[in-house]
């Protein structure tokens, strides 16, 4: 297996922003000002509009020491990160931040203020196999079938693989966002090249380890 790229790599922190300010001392439009140079954001709030918590206050396209920051978002109860190199990144940028702003700005914080962290990862990689296609006997049987009765409909030459498989949790029992395990053919990639886009609401290193098992078991069993 040979990781082609990280996709995303998102780290939410769970914190309320008045816990940041408790006695209305920081002046956020400074610290916002202050944050867009540190960052060096190409896109980021330039009317008083822009401002509001409950939709997303969004920082585009900056760069945090040699990590090149996608998206950073301030809301109401939480603050979101989002790099193209792992969710590690992206929770460090948020501490980091966060201790500057302690530092500069008079903003309270210690990391113990983050009471829950949401992950989520994307990842696209090679495999030594077509995984899918072995994964499932039935599967790969039940579309070939397809593949062959479509082909006779339609006069033309149609292979049907299995293209993907998800993994989710029971949502009648309880109702929370998270993503599900996804595991599925890269779009736009022809299905010799063993291609694929898995996403999952881990951070990075564990969901690449948890691909790597998944494969070695798939190969043990061809």
């Amino acid at each position: 297996m040979k990781l082609s790229a990280v996709t995303l790599g998102r780290c939410i922190g769970f914190v309320e922003m008045s816990d940041l300010n408790p006695r209305g001392k920081v002046f956020f439009p400074e610290v916002i000002e202050a944050l867009v140079k540190q960052c060096h954001f190409q896109k980021f709030p330039k009317e008083y509009s822009e401002l509001d918590e409950r939709k997303g206050i969004a920082f585009l396209e900056g760069k945090w020491g040699d990590i090149t920051v996608d998206k950073l978002t301030l809301y109401q109860d939480g603050i979101l990160v989002d790099t193209c190199s792992s969710t590690a990144d992206s929770e460090r940028i948020l501490h980091e931040a966060l201790s500057w702003g302690a530092s500069q700005f008079g903003v309270t914080y210690r990391p113990e203020m983050i009471k829950r962290k949401v992950y989520l990862s994307d990842l696209t990689f090679y495999s030594e196999s077509p995984l899918l296609t072995i994964l499932n006997p039935a599967l790969s049987a039940l579309a070939d079938r397809v593949g062959r009765a479509l082909s006779e409909i339609r006069n033309d030459d149609f292979r049907y693989e299995i293209s993907g498989f998800t993994a989710h949790y029971d949502q009648s029992l309880k109702q929370i966002p998270i993503a599900p395990f996804t595991v599925q053919r890269r779009l736009q990639t022809p299905f010799s090249e063993n291609k694929y886009f898995s996403e999952a609401p881990l951070p990075t290193d564990l969901h690449w380890k948890l691909l790597e098992e998944f494969e070695a078991t798939i190969l043990i069993r061809k």
